[in-house]
């Protein structure tokens, strides 16, 4: 490699290094994406996501979520190859209960979609918002897909997320999924942070 090679190579470098948060940014798949708190839920609920991220239509939530009970909020990419998908279930649980809701979870997942991989799973209690997470494979018509469930505890209810994207992007997206995860806020009637 030649010196204007890796001088070049050492300015990417230490570029992606310097965004590496919800606040300064994120580098994932080449592109700095810059992040905004999206309100949802009656503004009970407030999460970091990338700015470029929008609604998704209702025609193509139709096509890609074949249940009558899809999600009731689904944020997407430009392309629509990259989801966050948001879902508020009558369910109270403690945080010392996440764990096991989670495991459950993947039992029903196992029924319904049998070829699915669980790699990893895990609690965080100690976040301002406990939450679970799960990281599984599923396959669809043409192509494997990397999924990430979160589980919060809100009040009486359970906030679902579900995140999902090509399987070849997995490894980009990890380390952001990390961040966007720990960004919830639970809001009260007035704007005080209550879980």
């Amino acid at each position: 490699m030649c010196e204007d090679e890796k001088l070049i190579d050492d300015r990417h470098l230490e570029r992606i290094n310097r965004f590496t948060s919800i606040e300064t940014g994120i580098y994932v798949e080449g592109e700095l994406l810059q992040f905004c708190e999206v309100r949802m839920f009656d503004n009970k609920v407030g999460l970091f996501l990338p700015t470029v991220f929008k609604d998704m239509k209702a025609e193509d939530a139709k096509r890609k979520y074949f249940s009558e009970q899809r999600p009731e909020i689904i944020k997407t990419n430009e392309d629509g190859t990259v989801n966050f998908s948001f879902s508020m279930v009558e369910r109270e649980i403690k945080p010392e209960q996440l764990g096991s809701v989670i495991q459950e979870f993947y039992l029903v997942l196992k029924r319904f979609q049998p070829m699915s991989v669980c790699l990893d799973d895990g609690t965080e209690l100690d976040n301002k918002v406990p939450f679970a997470w799960m990281e599984f494979i599923s396959t669809a018509l043409d192509d494997n897909l990397y999924n990430m469930l979160i589980i919060y505890p809100v009040g009486k209810k359970l906030l679902m997320v579900m995140f999902n994207s090509p399987f070849e992007k997995r490894l980009d997206w990890g380390s952001c999924l990390c961040k966007i995860r720990k960004s919830i806020t639970i809001y009260n009637n007035v704007n005080e942070v209550d879980y």
